[in-house]
């Protein structure tokens, strides 16, 4: 009798199931990579891979010093793209041999942009530039110290706010770090802009050069003396003039020589605080349509030196010197840093233009007030030898 034997269904049975689990497998996988996929597309169109790119771009930008913080808050936006800055390369085209850094930041809310640069001056670098200060016998730039114990000042162009500060390296002989930031494309020549939102760019772009300023410091091991952090800033004394009686800053010795402000035509001056610290001080003496009649400044440290070396009105070899003629004087001092002062009065190139000439012009005025002028000022700055015409 013959047995019939069970047919063995094991091996059947597992293939089925490998098979089973590989579907399984397969399956599982396509809901993953879609899953994947919808997060990857939603993280995309929601924002979060621009915010990243934006976060990377930001930490490497100038050096990987940048604020965020302060980066933020000056351009009043959470949303800020970092890029390089060759585009806009002719802004700061004299500081190309001795750059350290620079970089170009967006805000992508209002597309404003400030360009910061960053590099070594010398005897050599035309620091004007950077400051604001090429021409002086131009009207219409306000400009404010920073403050706070930073060697440096804010200037408010027609359409744009420009600034600087500089550090001196006690250890890095004959030549100083200097950073510059403008910006492009800003609110300034905007009336309905309210005080307080100019105010808070004021500081926030203060913030942001001498924070930039005191990290490339410590990178680069510049042992300089730092301020302290900038609370407020002065605003533009060009669009915000004063009548004469109410001048309590640098224009305030000028408008006190007895009426010859008055008798000049002005009726108000563009003031800025005195501070011992600031660069450069500018105060215009204003008509009654608000143009500019006269313009004393006074330059510190290199910004002086370029100034009256590159002047093209007064001879660089004299220390002192009045054209009555074209209503120019300037003088001389010397300051503690080892360094000379320079100190200016003209007569701004738009007064003499369309009938806005300095009614009855007086010389000894102007002589008056270049000295009233560059005394309270070389005695803020603590120089000595003060030499006038």
């Amino acid at each position: 009798m013959a047995f019939r034997t069970a047919p063995d269904h094991s091996a059947e049975t597992g293939t089925r199931t490998v098979h089973k689990r590989r579907r399984w497998l397969i399956a599982g996988s396509a809901v993953l990579v879609f899953l994947v996929a919808i997060a990857g597309t939603a993280f995309y169109f929601t924002g979060g891979y621009e915010k990243w790119r934006d976060e990377r771009s930001l930490a490497g930008a100038c050096e990987g010093v940048l604020s965020k913080d302060d980066v933020r808050a000056a351009l009043g936006s959470d949303r800020v793209h970092a890029q390089s800055g060759e585009k806009l390369n002719y802004i700061f085209s004299n500081l190309e041999k001795d750059r350290i850094t620079k970089c170009v930041l967006e805000s992508r809310g209002s597309g404003e942009n400030v360009v910061i640069n960053a590099g070594w001056a010398t005897r050599d670098t035309d620091v004007r530039w950077h400051y604001a200060h090429l021409f002086l016998d131009e009207g219409g730039y306000g400009t404010v110290p920073i403050g706070s114990g930073w060697h440096g000042s804010l200037v408010f162009l027609r359409d744009s706010l420009q600034g600087a500060v500089e550090l001196t390296c006690r250890n890095q002989k004959d030549k100083t770090l200097l950073v510059n930031f403008k910006t492009v494309h800003t609110g300034y020549n905007q009336p309905q802009l309210d005080s307080q939102q100019r105010a808070d760019d004021r500081a926030g772009f203060a913030r942001l050069v001498t924070s930039t300023a005191g990290g490339l410091a410590d990178k680069y091991g510049c042992d300089a003396p730092l301020g302290k952090t900038v609370g407020s800033v002065a605003p533009d004394p060009v669009r915000n003039p004063a009548p004469l009686d109410k001048s309590r800053g640098i224009c305030a010795p000028v408008v006190r020589l007895g009426g010859g402000a008055e008798q000049a035509g002005a009726v108000t001056a563009s003031d800025a605080p005195t501070d011992p610290t600031t660069p450069a001080e500018d105060c215009y003496l204003n008509n009654a349509k608000g143009y500019p009649l006269y313009r004393l400044t006074a330059l510190y440290g290199g910004l002086a030196e370029k100034g009256r070396a590159e002047s093209t009105w007064s001879d660089p070899a004299a220390d002192a010197e009045f054209q009555e003629r074209s209503h120019r004087g300037f003088g001389t001092a010397q300051c503690g840093d080892g360094k000379s002062a320079y100190y200016s009065l003209t007569a701004p190139y738009t007064s003499l233009e369309e009938g806005r000439t300095v009614k009855n012009p007086d010389p000894q005025f102007e002589r008056a007030a270049l000295k009233a002028f560059a005394e309270q000022s070389a005695k803020t700055h603590g120089c000595h030898g003060l030499r006038l015409p």
